[in-house]
């Protein structure tokens, strides 16, 4: 598991996943998945099993289900580390958790502060906490930032 997040860490190819079934490395390949999400695309699974059959003939029908399904965590994994601080904090938005989405929404203001969607967003989340003078100050400064 742990080599499984390091390489998900680690995901400099754009048409490839890495990801290791016991100390086997593999490149997965992203056409595998339907866009940026871990619903896979049957024709292009059927491909990839027939190439690690090829590739690597001792591998049981067994093994190549436990690569797909690791393929799958492996891109859950890359594509919730790729996430960026205003889509995290949407989803807790979203949970109803405003107090952890205006945290994250903070944090990165701090360090991009010319961020227009993080202030619509601080905004948003200001005026449901009923902090309407901050909230319009948020709101204010992203609409600054977006008339240039």
């Amino acid at each position: 598991m742990e080599r499984m997040k390091q390489a998900a860490r680690s995901q400099d190819n754009p048409n490839f996943i890495k990801m290791y079934h016991g100390r086997l490395a593999i490149n997965v390949p992203r056409s595998i998945f339907v866009g940026n999400t871990v619903e896979l695309v049957p024709e292009e699974v059927k491909k990839f099993r027939r190439t690690l059959s090829s590739r690597y003939p001792w591998l049981s029908r067994y093994a190549l289900d436990e690569i797909v399904k690791g393929a799958q965590e492996a891109m859950a994994d890359h594509m919730e580390r790729t996430k960026g601080a205003v889509q995290r904090a949407r989803e807790h938005l979203a949970k109803g958790q405003t107090r952890i989405a205006l945290r994250l929404v903070e944090d990165h203001l701090v360090k991009e502060p010319e961020d227009e969607d993080a202030w619509f967003l601080a905004a948003e989340l200001l005026l449901k906490m009923g902090k309407g003078e901050d909230g319009f100050r948020a709101m204010n400064r992203a609409r600054e930032l977006s008339r240039r």
